[in-house]
Order: C-alpha cells, then sequence, then structure tokens
C-alpha cells in the first residue's frame, strides 16, 4: 500500500478534527467541556495552516447552526456535526468524543477514526497569531486504522487553538505533518442548554 494524502485533503481533515482554567487534583473539573467549544451560531474561527509547503493555508470554520443540542459546523465543503452534553462535545451517531468530563489530566475517552483521546494537560498557554492563551487543555490523540496522531489545544471561551496532525508511511517510514494555528476568531458564548 502506497502513502499518498493530497497535503490540502489532509489539512482540511485537520481543521475539521478540531480550540481552561487551572484544573484542581481532584476528579472535578472547573471547566465545562462546553466552554472549550463554543458551539454558538455564527461562531467562526480562522487558521493559519502549515501543510510543509512554502506558503500557508488559511482555514475557516464556522458554526452555521446551534439548536442548544446540536451543532453544524462548516469547513470549507466538509461539515461536521457535534453534539453538545452535559459531559462533553460527541460527534454522533457513535461514541467519538472531542472533549469529555472529567477534564483531568491523565483521562482518556474514544476519538474519532478509532483513536484514543488521553487528556495530557489542564494548563497549556498557547502562543497563536491571534494571541496568547492561558490555561488550556491539551488533547493528545492516538492509534486508529491510520495510526494518525492529533493534537490540540483548546482554550476555555475561545476553542481550538492549536491543532497537529501526524500520521507516518508504513511504507517509507516517512512522516506527513499539518499543523494549524490560530489566526483570529469571532465567539459568542454558549448559552446554556437544557442538557
Amino acid at each position: 500500500m502506497t502513502f499518498a494524502v493530497p497535503r490540502a485533503a489532509a489539512a482540511l481533515c485537520l481543521v475539521a478534527a478540531c480550540a481552561g482554567q487551572s484544573l484542581p487534583s481532584s476528579t472535578q473539573s472547573v471547566v465545562d467541556p462546553s466552554e472549550l467549544y463554543p458551539l454558538h451560531a455564527g461562531n467562526a474561527w480562522s487558521y493559519d495552516v502549515d501543510t510543509g509547503e512554502a506558503s500557508t493555508t488559511l482555514a475557516i470554520i464556522r458554526v452555521e447552526a446551534f439548536d442548544g443540542h446540536i451543532a453544524e459546523v462548516h469547513t470549507g465543503r466538509v461539515v461536521v456535526r457535534y453534539e453538545l452534553l452535559a459531559d462533553g462535545i460527541r460527534v454522533p451517531p457513535g461514541n467519538e468524543w472531542l472533549v469529555r468530563a472529567p477534564l483531568v489530566e491523565g483521562a482518556t475517552w474514544p476519538a474519532r477514526g478509532g483513536r484514543t483521546a488521553r487528556l495530557i494537560s489542564t494548563d497549556t498557554t498557547a502562543k497563536t497569531p491571534a494571541g496568547t492563551f492561558d490555561r488550556c487543555v491539551e488533547v493528545l490523540e492516538t492509534g486508529g486504522k491510520l495510526e494518525l496522531e492529533v493534537r490540540t489545544v483548546y482554550c476555555p471561551g475561545v476553542g481550538p487553538v492549536s491543532l497537529g496532525s501526524t500520521m507516518r508511511s508504513n511504507v517509507s517510514d516517512r512522516a506527513v505533518t499539518v499543523s494549524a494555528k490560530l489566526r483570529g476568531y469571532d465567539v459568542s458564548p454558549v448559552p446554556s442548554p437544557d442538557r
């Protein structure tokens, strides 16, 4: 099997996969998972995407619809639906999650593509073209069919601010990495849903 993933397609997949307060060492999280990706209709994020080419690509994510429970998020021509639940943000219809409570270091949950997500930090600082964000949550997804590694940093009230995806070829042992940094955002807080 050859390893051929167009970089532009990889960039869209990376951005679509997608950005805290200091958390106590107890099992109770202080941040509501919905604060890590505000899914209010009209919220939008732009990213500088580095595919390894000479220049970066601009990617835009926009929440087109949100009924208080289901959000429809558009990235170019890709549409992803997210379900906002009391214990996190799920990717319906299965048991795959973007973020899931409890938001404590070491917590794990099933992620997209058969990967396993692990919360690796609850107090990350992220520097992006849109600014520096403190008290963010860093999630690492590994495994799955493609052995893809996805690292996402989510900041309360802002959303995903940094994303990175690495895929290694079994044939050439070459790694392809795509990364995105938040360039700008227009975010309103999510109204408290009846969950």
